[in-house]
């Protein structure tokens, strides 16, 4: 059996196992872990050696003739990559307003050194963090060197050895590829939910059609049209690297075997002279550090994030994306993808889709960046040596034959999508099937906001408790994660948990009744409800209305404003620089005054909810000052808002009103607070529902020992 047999026997192998046993081959990533490393050991050195004695060997004239034609050749892949992406995106289908995805924790974006990352200040540095561009550019400049010595082919002799050693170092390693495809397919089918890919069928289809199509058609197509190899030919010598890449998720540790592959097919055309060698040691691993077409799919998944959140986009647009996309993509895809987005104005919780959907396309799009070298060392070598056979008939059958397929394609996913993509649920649906971590005892639910009372109500509120047997609580409706009704109506939150921690303790029916801040004093004081709990900060002006336990939740201010104007509120200079703003402010006068001193020339806007600044904005407001907790949760419901911590920190505390001068009441609380503290309760529920605790709770991944046999629990 070939390699590429025992490979795919060792994939299906691993898929089957994972499927089989679940999570409980997880560990099994330690293994595939430690094969791709195996695979690594030799890339680095091979780089290093192949490069220098591929440009040493050369004359300078050679050397300057190889850049060109490998640059053309280059140009030529990503103007052909980027018209295969951009017409890919047609098949997304028509729908008002595609789908939904939002984050509930602020995005952190990795930023790149790319001085380090290109730069070899330090080479052993360079060699050691595996800043594979800084090894390129060193190796390519002792090459060049090289060329101008008159006395170098001793050196050269020692640097083709250990290339060739390196070589033959990977060959011995590949034999172990079915072992290791087993360990990663395994813990990958083992470990990943059908929830990781579910809502984003469009882009997974459109993403692997595409992957597909290139793989078995497009790019082994026009080497064969370019060079009169037979496509079978070019498709059977690269079987095995591809697999690979694709297997590990990682093309860097197919370099050796591409270049060796490259050689071969080469050699059985006419071409082994050290002229043809010298050009695949150089291109293969130059090529790498190039944006590939694996790179470049990622583009694909900016356009289907425009349509997923109804985002347009027109030509500008496009051509905008097109050439800064391309220009991102020298450094990191984690740094690019976030520019990209911002730069088109999409919502920056995009990214977190990104990673999720990587798990799935990552394998493809290593498998797709390996091609993208394979294409370019074989025609940029023959190009070298003058030996591409590029007929008009050939050419015409290969584009005909590729537009057809390319159309095809996109009908066939077009017609897919509209018959089996769901419509996108509606705003409100947003955070719906959030549940309560804890329901121990039913409760009534008002929603009505009732007329106020303005009588007073004799006693204690902790014996009027006791007298009636019903805890009367206040809550806000839309007051995410702390009180909120959800689409089925549902009342669910954090201070909606601690309530019913609070009957239960007090030993008494619960009721909730939504309340207003203008109204808050009456209803307190006539009784209409007894503790107000719904993450009130409390604030010296709210004094006037109510008395305030000590804080059981320690909040931070934030500015929640759209996504692409996040960088303005990082930085305090830039803030200022900005000139007047519109900030809205939920009804206090406490922060308005720090408001004022942060940012001096801020409008201030006051509104009686949260709320009311994302459905409304005729407020004109650029942000919303809110907590960072409360912010995140209607960033994950709005995901074209993100929330920022402002430069300078200002945290405030969340408490409980009671009626005012009702010392006993509020003694009590207090004294429940700390007991719910030390006992660890608050923690739990900061965590199920400030963290997305509530988001994360799973059961068991689905696995056949488990659910269908029943041999596990």
């Amino acid at each position: 059996m070939t390699l590429s047999g025992r490979i795919l026997v060792g994939l299906l192998a691993g898929v089957a196992t994972g499927l089989f046993f679940g999570e409980m081959v997880a560990w099994f990533k330690v293994v595939g872990d430690v094969f791709v490393q195996l695979l690594q050991i030799t890339v680095l050195p091979y780089i290093v050696a192949s490069l220098i004695a591929g440009i040493g060997h050369m004359s300078m004239a050679h050397a300057r003739n190889l850049a060109w034609r490998g640059a053309v050749v280059l140009l030529f892949i990503w103007a052909m990559a980027l018209a295969l992406i951009f017409c890919a995106a047609l098949a997304f289908p028509d729908v008002d307003t595609a789908s939904f995805f939002g984050s509930s924790t602020p995005m952190v974006v990795e930023q790149a050194n790319l001085l380090e990352l290109y730069l070899p200040a330090n080479i052993f540095y360079s060699l050691s963090n595996n800043l594979v561009p800084a090894v390129v550019l060193f190796s390519i400049l002792v090459g060049v060197a090289l060329i101008t010595i008159d006395e170098k082919e001793g050196i050269l002799k020692v640097f083709d050895a250990v290339a060739a050693a390196m070589a033959r170092i990977n060959q011995l390693m590949v034999q172990l590829t079915p072992l290791g495809i087993f360990a990663i397919a395994a813990a990958a089918a083992g470990t990943m939910t059908i929830d990781e890919v579910g809502r984003v069928q469009v882009y997974l289809v459109t993403y692997i059609a595409l992957a597909l199509l290139i793989t078995f058609w497009m790019f082994p197509g026009l080497i064969a049209a370019m060079s009169g190899i037979p496509f079978k030919e070019v498709f059977n010598t690269f079987r095995d690297p591809l697999v690979t890449a694709f297997a590990t998720g990682n093309q860097f540790v197919v370099l050796p075997q591409i270049a060796e592959n490259c050689k071969e097919l080469l050699k059985r055309h006419g071409e082994d002279s050290e002229e043809s060698h010298s050009a695949v040691d150089i291109l293969v691993p130059v090529s790498f550090n190039f944006p590939s077409l694996g790179k470049l799919l990622v583009l694909l998944f900016v356009l289907f994030s425009a349509w997923f959140t109804d985002t347009a986009l027109d030509m500008g647009d496009r051509a905008s994306l097109a050439f800064g996309g391309l220009l991102s993509l020298f450094g990191s895809i984690n740094v690019a993808v976030p520019y990209m987005l911002n730069s088109l104005q999409i919502p920056a919780d995009m990214f977190q889709l990104f990673l999720v959907t990587g798990i799935v396309v990552g394998r493809f799009g290593a498998m797709l960046a390996a091609l993208h070298i394979i294409v370019i060392s074989v025609i940029g070598s023959l190009a070298l040596v003058g030996r591409l056979r590029v007929s008009l008939r050939s050419m015409v059958r290969y584009l005909g034959l590729s537009v057809a397929a390319m159309v095809l394609m996109i009908g066939g996913l077009r017609l897919y999508f509209d018959h089996f993509v769901p419509p996108p649920p509606p705003r409100d649906e947003v955070l719906a099937n959030v549940s309560l971590a804890n329901e121990w005892l039913p409760f009534t639910v008002h929603t009505e906001l009732p007329e106020p009372d303005f009588t007073r109500l004799e006693g204690t509120r902790l014996d009027h408790i006791f007298d009636t047997g019903v805890l009367r609580v206040g809550y806000r409706p839309e007051n995410l994660p702390c009180s909120f009704i959800t689409p089925d109506g549902e009342l669910v939150g954090f201070d909606v948990e601690m309530a019913q921690y609070l009957a239960i303790d007090l030993g008494v029916a619960l009721e909730f009744v939504p309340f207003s801040f203008e109204e808050l004093k009456p209803m307190l004081d006539s009784g209409q409800i007894d503790v107000a709990m719904s993450c009130i900060a409390s604030l010296p002006d709210r004094f006037a209305m109510a008395s305030f336990t000590r804080a059981y939740l320690e909040l931070r201010l934030g500015f929640v404003t759209l996504d692409h104007q996040r960088q303005m509120f990082e930085d305090l200079y830039t803030l200022r620089a900005q000139g007047p703003l519109r900030v809205a402010l939920i009804q206090t006068h406490y922060h308005e005054e720090r408001l004022k001193h942060l940012i001096p020339e801020a409008d201030i806007v006051s509104l009686e909810s949260a709320e009311e600044f994302f459905i409304d904005t005729s407020h004109g407001a650029d942000a919303l000052v809110l907590s960072v907790e409360e912010g995140s949760a209607y960033a994950y419901r709005y995901p074209q808002y993100t929330v920022i911590e402002p430069p300078v920190q200002i945290g405030y505390p969340a408490a409980y009103a009671v009626p005012k001068g009702d010392i006993e009441t509020m003694e009590f609380l207090n004294n429940w607070i700390e007991l719910k503290r030390m006992e660890g309760t608050i923690d739990a529920m900061y965590n199920y529902w400030m963290l997305g605790g509530a988001a994360q709770s799973r059961e068991p991944r689905w696995s056949i020992i488990r659910n269908v046999l029943g041999w596990v629990d």
